[in-house]
């Protein structure tokens, strides 16, 4: 668990959370019989969730989230 104060840094939690919400993801992505696509839509797919959450919400969104399709 992070250790931040519940009362601010909520962009920095949704960060985190994405970047649990990928491990396991990529954990089975070992396993499979194509790795690299695998973590890709897993990567992508994590990508996607933090985007919708950052956009939920009424702060600057990440970069990244204003980027679309293969960039």
């Amino acid at each position: 668990p992070l250790l931040l104060p519940q009362n601010a840094f909520a962009h920095l939690r949704r960060q985190a959370a994405a970047l649990d919400a990928l491990r396991p993801r990529l954990n089975a992505c070992c396993r499979h019989h194509t790795p690299l696509p695998c973590a890709r839509r897993a990567w992508t797919d994590v990508l996607d969730g933090f985007c919708t959450d950052e956009f939920g919400v009424k702060t600057r969104q990440f970069h990244c989230c204003r980027r679309h399709g293969p960039a």
